[in-house]
């Protein structure tokens, strides 16, 4: 009987050592898989950053600038579409002065161009209060415009990130390109790209899906989103607001008047009715 004990006790011992060294060995196993899949993910991580960087400083200083384009980096509408600007053909954002440090981070207290352009919008893609109060005042926008009020959108890049791929300068080229290309379709396009924020939540959109988004409005912008060719100028107008001393997004202008968000509860379009019969 004690025989049978000690046998069955060096059989445990056996079964338990060979589980320690099964569970040993699953952990070291889990160990140097997920060491792998963190190197890897580390590699893709330093590609992606690295590809980012390469692209962002692929885009050149100076490039062409689209027809409507004004002197403040605007994209310039009347009667429902863009008209010619008074911006040269060629633009250098290294040609843009440094805003004045003793001012830097307060609102001007006027925009430039404002003896050009009603109304004058800046704003980023990727913002959600410039999605919201496009979304909001499309029709109103567009209503104005058709009474003849002439609008300027100056969109800008200060939403530029990697994990985006720098969606804000993407946008607003493809925007660009659009009033560049299919000049009747511009304004609906501007819209769709400001609606599409409810879908992607700040992740942007990939340039494939800008491209679909404008055929969709009936517009082929492929070979110039591929070809980044209102990136120059995306950079040009951000230097621009920042000289101006435009400090964020969406920062409206109505008549040389700032629009707060805060006219009682007022309608958009009333205020900004009210303020171009002054």
């Amino acid at each position: 009987m004690a025989k049978n004990k000690s046998a069955r006790s060096s059989r445990d011992t056996v079964r338990q050592a060979h589980a320690n060294q099964l569970a040993a060995e699953k952990r070291r196993s889990r160990t140097i898989t997920w060491t792998i899949v963190g190197v890897i993910a580390a590699i893709v991580a330093i590609i992606v950053v690295v590809t980012l960087m390469n692209s962002s400083r692929s885009i050149p200083d100076a490039g062409p600038a689209p027809s409507a384009a004004t002197a403040s980096g605007g994209l310039l509408f009347e009667d429902g579409v863009p008209v010619e600007g008074d911006s040269p053909a060629e633009v250098d954002a290294t040609t843009v002065e440094e805003p004045d440090p003793d001012t830097a981070g307060q609102m001007p207290s006027e925009v430039p161009g404002a003896d050009q352009a009603d109304i004058i919008i800046y704003a980023d893609a990727n913002c959600v209060y410039c999605a919201q109060f496009d979304m909001e005042n499309a029709e109103a926008l567009d209503k104005l415009v058709e009474d003849g009020h002439s609008l300027e959108y100056r969109t800008v890049n200060y939403l530029d990130n990697p994990g985006t791929e720098n969606f804000s300068s993407r946008a607003a080229n493809a925007m660009a390109c659009v009033a560049e290309e299919s000049p009747e379709h511009a304004m609906d396009y501007i819209h769709e790209v400001f609606m599409s924020y409810n879908t992607h939540q700040g992740a942007g959109l990939s340039n494939d899906e800008l491209i679909s988004l404008a055929s969709e409005v009936g517009v082929d912008i492929n070979g110039c989103v591929s070809d980044n060719t209102f990136r120059p100028f995306v950079n040009f107008t951000t230097a621009k607001a920042i000289e101006a001393g435009i400090a964020g997004t969406p920062s409206i202008w109505v008549n040389g008047v700032q629009y707060e968000n805060t006219a009682n509860g007022e309608p958009f379009q009333e205020w900004a009715e009210a303020q171009l019969e002054d």
